[in-house]
């Protein structure tokens, strides 16, 4: 049978106290919602078609365009620090898909799909008013994988860069643990700047910038 001496009953007193200020510290810091953690996912769209460019194949020219921006889809998760002035970092598995016209000379233009995945990383800062929250903040894009039409056209290659960066801002509404995201994002490198064609580099004259419409469940709230 266990006895309890006088150096054990110290001991055992100072780790249940430990203890109860631990579970005290705990139930605090979720009562005073210091941190949120949810699920996200959402659409997101490119928000302006750029400006064809001309490609010199070494037989002639052709126009390379963007004939039409298709709905990417995300989806992840976030954490939150903070009560009205907030941190909150995500991470979203995020597709996107881009159909680009051929243009040449007494030929029927021609359309070639592209696909590429990304893992997005924003860290944003807002503030809470009410049921609404304003964030803003940068944002990581580290490179996955692509497939893409274009490498049937002689001399394609790409040659996407691992990591980009760019921004958000934008506003969350909630309604209990599910709320609602609209965001822009701007980026710093030119669309298409993963182009080349017989070795020569190609991007588009404007940077990449999106609208994007997410949900979100809120498990710790």
């Amino acid at each position: 049978m266990f006895k309890f001496t006088q150096r054990t009953l110290p001991d055992f007193f100072m780790k249940n106290l430990i203890l109860a200020f631990a579970l005290l510290f705990t139930t605090q810091f979720a009562n005073a919602q210091f941190f949120g953690m949810g699920l996200k996912g959402g659409l997101h769209s490119q928000t302006a078609t750029p400006q064809d460019i001309i490609i010199d194949s070494g037989d002639g020219n052709f126009d390379l365009g963007v004939d039409q921006f298709k709905f990417g889809g995300q989806f992840g998760g976030y954490l939150r620090f903070g009560r009205r002035f907030f941190v909150q970092p995500e991470v979203l598995f995020n597709s996107n898909k881009t159909n680009y016209s051929i243009k040449q000379s007494n030929l029927p233009n021609a359309i070639y799909t592209e696909k590429f995945n990304t893992l997005d990383i924003p860290v944003l800062t807002g503030i809470k008013l009410g049921p609404v929250r304003l964030v803003a903040g940068p944002v990581g894009h580290y490179f996955l994988s692509s497939k893409s039409e274009l490498t049937e056209l002689d001399g394609y290659k790409e040659k996407f860069k691992q990591m980009t960066w760019g921004y958000q801002t934008g506003l969350n509404v909630s309604f209990g643990r599910i709320s609602a995201d609209l965001r822009y994002e701007g980026n710093f490198n030119n669309t298409g700047d993963h182009i080349t064609f017989f070795g020569d580099k190609y991007s588009f004259s404007n940077n990449p910038s999106r609208i994007i419409f997410g949900l979100n469940f809120a498990i710790v709230k």
